[in-house]
């Protein structure tokens, strides 16, 4: 019994931690950065709501493209 309640409280704190990963941080992310691609005209709004998995993948996106550009940068450096 005792098995199944810390269980289902840590699924509980993975589902809030990841909720809360990807809808401030990933999201906040992405949003900046379409902000900054589209010169203020999207996301804003409705839109910011209606597309929030949008925003969350365009923020893994910048990380992975960030991450690559520093990995790049590192192996290529002499020495």
């Amino acid at each position: 019994m005792i098995e199944a309640i810390a269980h289902s409280l840590l699924a509980l704190l993975h589902l809030l931690f990841g909720v809360a990963l990807w809808q401030t941080v990933l999201a906040g992310i992405g949003r900046f950065v379409l902000l900054l691609l589209t010169l203020g005209r999207y996301p804003r709004g409705a839109a910011v709501a209606r597309d929030e998995n949008r925003l969350g993948l365009m923020g893994v996106l910048v990380l992975v493209v960030v991450w690559s550009v520093i990995a790049i940068h590192n192996n290529l450096r002499p020495g």
